[in-house]
Formats: structure tokens, sequence, C-alpha cells
């Protein structure tokens, strides 16, 4: 047997669409997990300069909100409520039925259930020792 190698690979890599077409093999005819489809949605000003934006993955019909965020000095002007809608809105028409957010921050929570969001969990010490919850909305499919 040949030397085996472990080693970390950045993600523009070949190897990340070797091994997303390798677990799409394995899904096999149901596509029951499908693919990690990551996704990043920008709110840039008139002149095109990125204000905010928001990074999620899809999978199987789940829309995974990782982060979303906005310039400190852009703030407290709905930009956050558009990029949220607007992820829901593309979540919606890729399939999803469901969205989620795990969130340590307790402003985010009260944002998020503003906006229909419900926490299911409640997981203390998790990331960086911290109390997380996770957040979920169901998506109402495009037609």
């Amino acid at each position: 047997m040949s030397e085996l190698t472990i080693r970390e690979m950045g993600q523009d890599e070949d190897f990340s669409a070797w091994f997303s077409e390798l677990l799409e093999q394995e899904d096999g005819p149901t596509g029951a997990g499908g693919p990690l489809d990551e996704h990043y949605l920008i709110l840039s000003n008139e002149i095109g300069d990125w204000i905010g934006g928001l990074r999620y993955w899809l999978r199987g019909g789940v829309a995974h909100l990782v982060d979303v965020v906005v310039l400190p000095q852009e703030r407290h002007r709905g930009h956050a409520h558009r990029l949220m809608a607007a992820f829901e809105e593309r979540a919606a028409e890729a399939g999803g039925h469901v969205a989620e957010f795990w969130t340590d921050d307790q402003r985010s929570e009260g944002l998020l259930a503003a906006l229909g969001w419900r926490r299911i969990f409640q997981r203390e010490d998790y990331i960086g020792h911290r109390s997380w919850a996770l957040m979920e909305k169901r998506i109402v499919p495009s037609e």
C-alpha cells in the first residue's frame, strides 16, 4: 500500500467539485441529502459599494442562514430586514421548506421572532462556551 496523506484544502480548489460529485452519487436517486449549495446575497448602495450581506446554504429543502451583517454606519435602516426577506424568497424559489439559524445574540433572536421565526432549541455551553438558540421558520414554497 502506498503512503497516504491527509491535508486541509481551500474551498476554491478542484477537490471541492470532485467531492460534490461523489456526494451526489452517494445520495442516489432520492437525493434526500443533496449537495451543499452555498449562496451569498450582497446589498450594495447606489454606487455599487457593499454595505451588507448574507450567507446561507441549501440542502435537501433546508435553507440554513449562516451569517448576516451590515456595516455599522448603515445599521438601523432596515437593511437586515431586506436581506432576510431576500433570503426567504430565494430559499422558497429553490424549493426550501424550512429556514434555520443558530444564534448566540439575543438581539438577533428578537429580530427573527418579529419576522415570524421561532426558537425551537436552546443549547448551553456550545460554541465559545456560550448559550445558542436554533431559530426556525417554515417557508411557503413559491409557485
